[in-house]
């Protein structure tokens, strides 16, 4: 294997995650009552452009921004990560 190779499984795996992620962002809001991810984003004084990207898995957002939006969902980091991820 080559760092070429192990950067391109890293990258593939990263993405994979940040999907899981997501998933699991949007289903916890809807479970929480919003349905619509921009008056969630609004309500807890998050970036609404921001928050869509997160829920599609598309940008890497911090530890700071997940424990915010845990925090809003009134879901622990133990809850939020016990389902979808293998």
């Amino acid at each position: 294997m080559t760092a070429g190779d192990f950067d391109n499984d890293e990258l593939r795996y990263n993405k994979e995650i940040f999907r899981k992620i997501g998933i699991r962002l949007k289903t916890l809001r809807k479970a929480k009552g919003y349905t619509n991810y921009e008056k969630f984003a609004n309500a807890f004084d998050i970036s609404r452009s921001n928050y869509g990207k997160y829920e599609r898995g598309v940008v890497n957002l911090t530890m700071e921004t997940l424990l915010k939006i845990l925090r809003a969902l009134d879901v622990s980091l133990g809850e939020f990560f016990s389902e979808g991820f293998d």
